[in-house]
């Protein structure tokens, strides 16, 4: 194998051979795939810099050069057109080195009917009626349900669906718990129903000031009562009203103000982006950005200008509200001058009081939106990758992992799950649930072998069935070696597999202390486990995969176990 000094030393003769004219160029592996693109100025001088025997100063660059094989150029006329090609290339290609935006247009929002005579609110991803009222959209689904169940039940607004309120004949059992006016039955007119709503309606709107005092004030004696999940619990409920109360309330702030306004925030390899659209004053869309393919590496700086020019770039192609010419942030993205120039646009940082709150305010909905992406456990970066790659002496980094799990009841309604990380984040598309067909009884070692015949038979047949690049099985030696014997009948090459054993309680009747081991992971062709520290990125990343396809398993074996004893019942 050629050492990588070498290979870096013919790419440097390569690259010193280039032309000084812009461009873009594509960092690529030996499978050819396009792991980054990028633009310059001068492209002999750029790409140059890359193959220079030093240790560059971000370690994503590092790991990126580990696997780069080879580059290609594209020449442009100006560094302008360079920028737009290499946000066009980024956009088709999705190389994994590249920060790139997903832009979801599907974010919640709340609404209430305006031709029900009891309207409840509700959680929608569609605006499309003509007859309701919708506010947000909320950073995550999250958000959204906390306030709808927040408001609801503050207000004792209904919270069951047209059928049921049509046909109920007597008060269910929120109404007996204080939560619900029960309209149904009317032990409330509507009158005094619609008073209530729109108090509701005044808090999505922004007029939250009472109400969140009261909230405080709950929280404050839950802490100091030491009931701290309660606490936690309305934390999350005054966050959540004041993301909706503070997006609700950017109107009019200055009749002056036609601007896009930026805010990122990031938390443990997570990223999070927001633009507040505001036209004439007036806040008309908020979007949101998940940031992928984010370690935590890069600059704020960096990051801002990867975000801003993707984002110009990507209005400009779509039929949306179009961007606007003076773009509103906390700092200035890296290179500012020439993004001015190149995209014809201003870029400022807050100065009148006007501007400082449509900062704050998109800020609010950032920071929202990435607690509950780590919340959630979305992702664990490229560094994890990285980590299990040389944990485990990969030849690679395990770019798409997947996981099997098998669940039964003694050999009953026998399934089993497979769940896929792509980059160190859950690709839920991926997700597959499998009814065990050819085996009778609780046969484990059987059911993988059917699971792994059903899965790599579709190996070559189209998107989302690729071949990952690391296999992870639930349990130790005996478990593993089972997988490799089905790899090796089935002639499944160039995955890697690795069997993940839980952690286990240590025998030692002499002592007094409950001794556990740590998670342990089995390889092929070792006698001695690789045990797993529970603070390392790689122990988060695996045991996340491990536990998902778990749960992801026992859910759909439940719901199979409940429908045949409901079946048996009748």
């Amino acid at each position: 194998m050629e050492k990588r000094s070498d290979k870096k030393t013919a790419l440097l003769d390569q690259a010193k051979a280039l032309a000084t004219s812009p461009g873009v160029y594509l960092m690529k592996n030996p499978d050819g795939q396009i792991l980054y693109v990028g633009k310059a100025k001068s492209l002999r001088a750029r790409v140059s810099s890359y193959f220079q025997p030093i240790v560059h100063e971000h370690p994503r660059t590092e790991l990126m050069l580990s696997e780069v094989i080879a580059f290609e150029v594209i020449h442009t006329e100006t560094e302008n057109e360079a920028l737009v090609l290499e946000c066009t290339l980024i956009k088709r290609y999705k190389p994994r080195f590249n920060i790139r935006l997903k832009d979801d247009k599907h974010y919640p929002y709340l609404s209430v009917s305006l031709s029900e005579e009891f309207p409840r609110i509700e959680w929608t991803r569609k605006v499309n009626r003509e007859d309701a009222r919708y506010f947000g959209p909320f950073p995550s689904s999250f958000a959204a349900r906390i306030v709808m169940r927040l408001l609801t039940e503050a207000f004792q607004l209904r919270d069951c669906d047209s059928n049921t309120f049509a046909h109920r004949s007597r008060a269910c059992i929120l109404h007996q718990m204080g939560k619900c006016s029960a309209p149904c039955v009317a032990k409330v007119t509507r009158e005094q129903y619609r008073e209530q709503l729109a108090r509701a309606i005044g808090v999505m709107e922004g007029k939250s000031k009472g109400f969140l005092k009261d909230l405080k004030k709950e929280m404050k004696l839950a802490a100091e009562e030491e009931r701290y999940e309660d606490a936690a619990r309305i934390r999350d409920q005054i966050q959540a009203v004041q993301i909706v109360s503070q997006t609700q309330s950017v109107v009019d702030a200055d009749q002056r103000l036609d601007l896009d306004v930026f805010s990122i925030a990031e938390k443990e390899g997570i990223a999070h982006g927001v633009v507040l659209q505001v036209r004439g004053g007036k806040l008309l869309s908020v979007k949101h950005y998940d940031v992928q393919n984010f370690d935590g590496t890069l600059s704020k700086g960096d990051i801002l200008h990867d975000f801003l020019t993707q984002h110009v770039l990507l209005m400009e192609e779509g039929n949306e509200l179009v961007h606007a010419k003076a773009f509103l942030m906390r700092e200035l993205p890296l290179d500012h001058e020439f993004l001015e120039g190149a995209l014809k646009i201003t870029i400022e940082t807050p100065k009148s009081a006007a501007q400082k709150q449509l900062v704050s305010v998109a800020e609010t909905n950032a920071r929202f939106a990435v607690e509950n992406a780590k919340r959630e456990n979305a992702g664990h970066g490229i560094q994890a990758l990285e980590e299990i790659r040389e944990k485990l002496g990969l030849e690679r980094v395990p770019r798409r992992i997947e996981c099997y799990d098998i669940s039964n009841t003694q050999g009953e309604d026998s399934v089993a799950s497979r769940v896929v990380f792509m980059d160190g984040a859950p690709e839920k598309t991926l997700y597959r649930r499998y009814k065990i067909k050819t085996v009778r009884g609780a046969d484990d070692f059987a059911s993988m072998r059917e699971i792994f015949e059903r899965r790599f038979s579709k190996m070559d047949m189209g998107p989302g069935n690729e071949k990952p690049d690391l296999v992870v099985v639930d349990g130790g030696k005996g478990q593993l070696a089972q997988a490799r014997a089905i790899f090796e009948d089935l002639g499944i090459q160039g995955v890697d597999l690795v069997g993940l054993a839980k952690a286990r309680t240590e025998s030692n009747f002499q002592s007094k202390e409950v001794e556990s081991s740590m998670e342990r992971i089995f390889i092929p062709n070792r006698v001695n486990p690789i045990p797993l520290y529970p603070h390392t990125r790689a122990y988060k990343l695996l045991t996340h995969i491990r536990d998902e396809a778990h749960r992801f398993a026992i859910t759909f074996h439940r719901k199979l176990r409940d429908k045949r004893s409901l079946q048996s019942r009748e």
